[in-house]
């Protein structure tokens, strides 16, 4: 590398550098890396201008001054103080601070007005919006209650003939029966859901709306809100900006807020038409016997009772467990109870003839064995075979009574309960099947279970049912056959007897509990009395 003090000109110049343009005086030494690791020298020339916007390479400028001193600079550092130069600092007096303060104020007040009309713009856009979400709300609900469910189908009226039924039942589903909610309770099979679908059927489905209870409260708050057509405000975009807490967001919370659109829509439809809506809420047994069911059912109740005492709401509720009346009886005041029973025989036969071409008397035994159990009856009406249909139906109860409340004599401690319950369910049974109206009052029933929850528990179960008169019968025929037939048999006594000794046995090995009072003494306590060994 060369040092050069003085040069003069330089005519003639090749470089090898990409883009380059001589425009600015000075004594510069330029150094160009272009292959083979080869300087090459650039000297003097007037007027250089460099530009190295594409290939900018690593240059070195060393500025010589009248002392030969060098000032070596890179080639970004040579541009950038070219093509920027450096601003000199002015002096402001007090005019110039003025107008500078001045239009730094005007630029905070055009944000802060920005800011302003844009927070104003959001607001007036949420309360807008919070009032059409609203209105809407209001109308899909409106809207469920006109709009025929897909679901709900035809229902054929050939076995639903029961005047003192259907007249009852027509009334409520129509919404001519208001200032009061009815309860339907009956066995399984009796066709209590069939009568609330045909009467809904016969209004084409208006005004009416029917929901299916389920054990877990979420599930039920979802088919409340299908069948309603309201979404517990899941859909609502001001949820965005806020966060409710965990304790408000439980399911007995949103089924009251769906309840509570409900009476405003049903005010709107009583002031325009006259008439109630009906809600349907069906099997409502399937609510659980805790403290959640509890408060739902009271929930539901209470609001029935306060539609019916105003006349815009008609609740309609449908079971198949009495314990679920004797719950509901406790507050009820506006309540019609309709206890839905099986056909009389008479009136089973009459059905069977019209459909079967078997002779009468065949009918009459038939009838005998199966009892007036619409569903039966519809079964033993569609099948081909009657008589496998009737041995079909009675191996199935068979079946199920044996695996539910069969007895196991000198059974293990693991199965303590459910003998415990078996012992205690045939005890009722044998009292039945020898009492010669087939039948015990509630009191008998209490004193012979020795605890009123098996009777309930056998309610559940569909084993027996209790009727108006607050007596204990057979669950259906079929079954009552079967009770006399298992309670009539050789050694059931003796069975029933050594279950029972059995649950005494074990019951009595388990409360007895020996405690270690003190290692020292060898003192035990065993039923409260120590005693030294």
């Amino acid at each position: 590398m060369h040092r050069i003090n003085r040069i003069n000109s330089i005519k003639t110049l090749k470089l090898h550098l990409y883009n380059a343009a001589i425009t600015q005086n000075g004594i510069i030494r330029l150094y160009s890396n272009n292959n083979l690791n080869a300087f090459k020298l650039i000297y003097h020339i007037p007027k250089i201008k460099l530009d190295f916007s594409k290939r900018p390479q690593m240059i070195l400028k060393r500025c010589l001054n009248q002392d030969t001193n060098v000032i070596e600079k890179s080639s970004e550092t040579v541009l950038e103080d070219s093509n920027y130069p450096k601003s000199k600092k002015k002096d402001f007096n007090n005019g110039d601070e003025k107008k500078i303060r001045s239009g730094l104020l005007l630029r905070v007040m055009e944000v802060a007005l920005t800011t302003m009309i844009g927070l104003a713009v959001i607001g007036i856009g949420g309360v807008f919006y919070h009032s059409w979400y609203e209105r809407n709300e209001v109308h899909k609900v409106k809207l469920a209650f006109k709009k025929p469910d897909p679901l709900i189908k035809g229902i054929s009226r050939e076995f639903l003939e029961r005047e003192e039924f259907l007249e009852t039942i027509d009334k409520a589903i129509g919404g001519r029966a208001p200032g009061k909610y009815i309860l339907l309770v009956g066995e399984r099979g009796t066709g209590k859901t069939k009568l609330i679908l045909n009467a809904i059927t016969k209004i084409n489905q208006y005004g009416v709306v029917l929901a299916e209870a389920h054990s877990d409260s979420e599930i039920f708050k979802i088919r409340l809100g299908k069948a309603l057509n309201y979404t517990y405000r899941e859909d609502y975009i001001g949820q965005l900006f806020y966060r409710e807490a965990p304790e408000r967001g439980s399911a007995l919370l949103d089924v009251e807020k769906a309840l509570n659109v409900i009476e405003t829509v049903a005010i709107k439809h009583y002031k325009k038409r006259g008439r109630p809506l009906v809600l349907v809420i069906n099997h409502i047994h399937a609510f659980k016997d805790d403290k959640e069911g509890e408060d739902l059912l009271e929930l539901l109740q209470q609001r029935a009772e306060s539609w019916a005492a105003t006349k815009i709401v008609t609740m309609v509720f449908n079971t198949n467990d009495y314990s679920i009346y004797e719950r509901m009886r406790r507050v009820a005041s506006q309540m019609e109870v309709i206890m839905v029973r099986d056909l009389k025989p008479k009136e089973a036969m009459n059905l069977l003839k019209t459909k079967r071409q078997e002779p009468e008397d065949e009918l009459e035994k038939i009838v005998e064995r199966v009892g007036g159990r619409l569903s039966y009856i519809d079964k033993l009406a569609k099948e081909s075979d009657i008589y496998a249909t009737v041995k079909y139906l009675e191996n199935e109860e068979r079946t199920w009574i044996i695996n539910r409340i069969g007895l196991i004599p000198n059974f293990e401690g693991s199965a303590l309960d459910k003998q415990q319950y078996a012992s205690c369910a045939w005890k009722l049974i044998s009292a039945i099947v020898k009492s010669p109206s087939h039948s015990v009052t509630t009191s008998e029933g209490r004193i012979i279970t020795g605890n009123p929850k098996w009777i309930n528990m056998m309610d559940q179960d569909d084993i027996i049912m209790i009727d108006e008169n607050q007596n204990i019968k057979a669950n259906s025929k079929i079954l009552l056959n079967i009770f006399e037939e298992i309670v009539n048999q050789d050694g059931f006594d003796e069975l029933l007897d050594n279950v029972c000794e059995r649950v005494n046995e074990i019951n009595k090995g388990q409360n007895t509990r020996e405690l270690i009072w003190s290692k020292s003494n060898n003192q035990h306590i065993i039923f409260e009395k120590s005693k030294e060994n």
